[in-house]
């Protein structure tokens, strides 16, 4: 088994173009904290020992932030210039990554699958990830072996435009499945409107 939640470090991407809201979705307000901050705040809620944000100097969170190279260069591209800032932190690298998206309406729902999957992770197995009530794989919600995303990244050449699918498209991931509320993200203003109804509806 894996172990404890304190093996891992944590990388919220937040540098997408958000071009269906038409502005920066990591700093939309839903309960009155940004978007980002409320995945910043559940991945310190789960445990990860370190955190950056990969995004926009300009969303100064609580936690380091760096810009993916090119930025707008897509998730790959982030998820690689946010394992590079963990490895420049001084201190012992924790075993497992924690990668969240920014636009996930209810965070700290995503980590508690996410937690509960990994603590029980076999060994040969490089991670786990969210399935939403689909059946899909929710790439940018998921617990991966450092070891793992590192060689994967090196397999795939080139960052820019890569998807997490192609990435990933090689590891060994279970799926945790996971309710709506938990695997939802905010693309749209409809999205927003939705979440905010179900955070206002209390728990069902």
């Amino acid at each position: 088994m894996t172990g404890p939640a304190e093996s891992l470090d944590a990388v919220v991407l937040a540098g997408g173009r958000s071009s269906r809201l038409g502005r920066d979705k990591a700093a939309l307000l839903l309960d009155g904290e940004r978007l980002v901050d409320r995945a910043v705040a559940a991945a310190r809620l789960a445990g990860a020992r370190r955190c950056v944000v990969v995004g926009p100097a300009a969303l100064r969170p609580a936690v380091p932030v760096v810009q993916e190279d090119p930025p707008h260069g897509g998730p790959v591209a982030g998820l690689a210039a946010g394992l590079a800032a963990l490895d420049e932190r001084e201190g012992a690298s924790a075993e497992g990554v924690l990668v969240l998206a920014c636009d996930l309406a209810r965070p700290e729902a995503a980590t508690a699958r996410l937690l509960t999957a990994w603590r029980h992770l076999p060994e040969t197995a490089d991670g786990v990830v969210l399935q939403d009530p689909a059946g899909r794989a929710q790439w940018l919600a998921g617990a991966y072996r450092r070891g793992a995303l590192r060689a994967a990244l090196a397999a795939v050449g080139g960052v820019r435009g890569c998807s997490m699918r192609r990435l990933t498209a090689g590891l060994v991931l279970h799926r945790a499945a996971a309710p709506e509320e938990a695997a939802a993200d905010i693309d749209t203003w409809e999205d927003l409107s939705r979440a905010e109804r179900r955070r206002s509806d209390g728990p069902r």
